[in-house]
């Protein structure tokens, strides 16, 4: 029997959004998460070809920062 040491995934919170970073193929997938979600975003960015972790979490930040704008211009009406 083998024994197998499950890696801690490193996590980072950003405008109170949860990414979550874990390698995939040669690159990177950063998993956002919006407050108090339990599912990922479906336009989490993940790139398989080989690029840097830091690249892969600008382009997440830069999701969640467009997120907040959206969000921030809408109108409510009554």
């Amino acid at each position: 029997m083998k024994l197998v040491i499950a890696e801690v995934k490193p996590e980072l919170t950003y405008k109170d959004h949860r990414i979550v970073i874990s390698g995939v193929g040669n690159g990177w997938r950063a998993m956002i998460y919006a407050p108090r979600s339990s599912f990922p975003l479906r336009e989490s960015p993940s790139n398989l070809e080989q690029c840097s972790k830091d690249a892969i979490i600008a382009e997440a930040k830069w999701i969640v920062d467009a997120r907040c704008t959206a969000a921030s211009d809408e109108v409510i009406i009554e």
